[in-house]
């Protein structure tokens, strides 16, 4: 196994385990079986494609309004991102009465090794792509493809970006159910600005932060806004 795979198979297994732990926090552990602790259903092909259509407004295609603006490539990777979640999420419940979470995420490690090879996305706008992340979903299939053809139709964007900004999401997430966001306690807005933004801002003053210590730096900036 080469350095880099070594490195893919590292993200992976991480996201993976992250991704489950906050669902079995978030959903309760039988969340795997399609239902949360409330007994609700969980459609992650839904959120998929909901989410879907959030990244392809990040581009314009309306013809009759604001064509003269630029595509939101930012927001764009910030859509693909939270759809990451849902398809990590989608395969877990696919495959957890096979495999362990290290296996299936080196399932996704070899869908996206395969998709290396695949030319197929530079044929197709970002538009296009977007839209067959949609129609996946809403058929049932699979997106782990069009997903990864999007990663690398998108500029300046590669799987490691894709992992960074999972980290934050995803600890940010785990920050917020830690400190009362479903009862309503938790303060969103941090000295007038959001707590995504002060994500953002503090993995680009630490290119190398990590799950622990970027959750112990929210936790020094939450207790800031609570003036404890």
């Amino acid at each position: 196994m080469s350095i880099k795979t070594q490195k893919i198979n590292k993200m992976m297994k991480e996201m993976f385990k992250l991704q489950n732990h906050l669902n079995n926090q978030t959903n309760g552990e039988q969340w795997v079986d399609g239902v949360t602790k409330e007994g609700r259903q969980i459609n992650w092909k839904r959120c998929i494609y909901m989410e879907g259509s959030e990244l392809l407004d990040s581009f314009v295609w309306k013809h009759w309004k604001s064509i003269d603006n630029p595509d939101d490539i930012e927001n764009a990777k910030v859509e693909l991102v939270d759809i990451w979640h849902f398809i990590m999420s989608d395969l877990i419940t696919r495959y957890h009465n096979e495999f362990s979470i290290d296996e299936i995420a080196e399932i996704a490690r070899m869908r996206y090794e395969d998709n290396l090879e695949d030319d197929s996305w530079k044929e197709k706008t970002l538009i296009e792509l977007s839209e067959a992340i949609i129609k996946n979903a809403i058929n049932g299939e699979e997106v782990t493809k069009e997903f990864f053809n999007m990663i690398k139709a998108m500029p300046d964007f590669t799987f490691e970006d894709v992992y960074k900004l999972y980290i934050g999401k995803n600890c940010l997430n785990q920050f917020r159910q830690d400190n009362g966001y479903k009862d309503g306690s938790y303060i969103k807005l941090w000295n007038g600005k959001e707590d995504n933004v002060h994500m953002q801002q503090i993995m680009e003053e630490n290119s190398d932060i990590g799950f622990d210590l970027l959750y112990g730096k929210l936790g020094a900036r939450y207790k800031e806004v609570l003036g404890m």
